[in-house]
């Protein structure tokens, strides 16, 4: 069996990377007489590389990167990018093909039967969305997305050989959406070395006896760092002053200037704001040592790797109370799901984990049993 695995989008802003290169591992530690390709995208940021004689790393040419991202439109560039990859499975005989990320090539693949099997992770499934806002004109647009996703995803599925498609962490949804190629696929917790001697308190002066709050990702308005700090701004000044929130991640342009300005000057409380993308070593040394981590997202209704790696180091989370991620963490046990619009219900969740140091120790191991990345691997890979 040859298999391609493919993601043409990979930027160092998020967790796409950790899956690809984490698969990689997971491959190189399988037994098999099957013959792996991994086709990324052409990029000066990240290098993969194998030593496997049945592994081989493909990339798109600068050429062909050009070309992606001279186009105007996203069905134009998911066009281009199709092209790429039907032409590398067609060169390699490739059996089966693995998207790592199913959404951009939906229209693509229901144009024509293939002469490969494909499976896909697909990340923004219409039957979790909510209506943003009030009002008729939420409401059309909200209805609007649906459809057209449903459409979207339904013309995927007239080729035959679209034969899985794989939806993170939702156990729930492949039964909701009535069709025998939905499946369950756990999202993985990734585990990295961490920095020798590396101390969050000492590098960032933060007090012994404060409570450490950590917001980790790619920032903008849907990580609520607007009703996180309204919270913040409302604790009783004995409180705010043993309170620590670190921001870890890199800003969208004008939200930085944005958030700075709803702290104010004489805030009690403890801002870290760090606007970079940190390396995974960093990444793992801080949530070991931070004690809870937010997820309070807004207008998100997905899973969050963010989850599965505070479950890793038994750290509690605070996340919004829909989606998938409030499933989990109900189920596994991982912390608090409030309304992430509620501010004075963050600031009296904050408020606990600061008064009841004990409630800090979640048990994660459960979780980690079944969201490891031989759980991931397996159930992505078995054909």
């Amino acid at each position: 069996m040859r298999i391609l695995i493919t993601d043409l989008n990979i930027k160092l802003d998020g967790h796409k990377f950790g899956y690809v290169s984490n698969l990689l591992k997971h491959i190189e530690a399988l037994s098999t007489e099957n013959e792996y390709f991994i086709l990324t995208n052409h990029s000066k940021e990240f290098k993969l590389a194998s030593v496997k004689p049945n592994i081989k790393i493909l990339n798109t040419t600068e050429e062909q990167q050009t070309v992606i991202l001279s186009q105007k439109h996203y069905f134009q560039k998911s066009a281009e990018e199709w092209k790429i990859i039907n032409n590398e499975c067609l060169k390699n005989q490739i059996n089966h093909l693995v998207l790592m990320e199913l959404d951009p090539y939906q229209v693509e693949i229901g144009k024509k039967k293939t002469s490969f099997s494909i499976a896909g992770i697909w990340f923004r499934p219409y039957a979790r969305m909510q209506k943003e806002g009030p009002g008729l004109r939420n409401q059309i647009v909200f209805w609007r997305t649906i459809l057209q996703k449903k459409l979207t995803i339904k013309w995927a599925l007239l080729n035959k050989n679209l034969k899985k498609v794989f939806i993170l962490n939702d156990e729930a949804m492949p039964n909701w959406l009535d069709n025998q190629r939905f499946f369950y696929l756990p999202d993985p917790y990734f585990e990295y070395k961490t920095i020798e001697n590396f101390d969050l308190r000492e590098k960032h002066n933060i007090p012994k006896e404060n409570l450490i709050l950590l917001q980790f990702g790619n920032m903008d308005e849907r990580k609520n760092n607007e009703n996180i700090l309204a919270a913040l701004n409302n604790l009783d000044e004995d409180l705010a002053q043993k309170i620590s929130l670190i921001i870890v991640g890199k800003f969208k342009e004008g939200y930085l200037e944005k958030i700075k300005n709803l702290i104010p000057e004489n805030s009690k409380y403890q801002t870290i704001i760090n606007d970079e993308f940190v390396s995974d070593e960093e990444m793992e040394s801080t949530f070991i040592q931070s004690d809870v981590i937010l997820r309070m997202n807004i207008n998100f209704f997905g899973s969050s790797g963010i989850v599965g790696q505070a479950a890793n180091h038994n750290k509690p989370c605070i996340v919004s109370d829909s989606g998938v991620m409030a499933e989990q963490v109900e189920k596994y046990k991982l912390g608090k799901i409030i309304d992430p619009y509620d501010i004075n219900a963050i600031k009296e969740t904050i408020i606990y984990y600061l008064q009841n140091p004990r409630s800090r120790n979640i048990d994660g191991e459960y979780y980690r049993q079944t969201h490891d990345l031989k759980a991931f691997g397996n159930t992505l890979l078995r054909i």
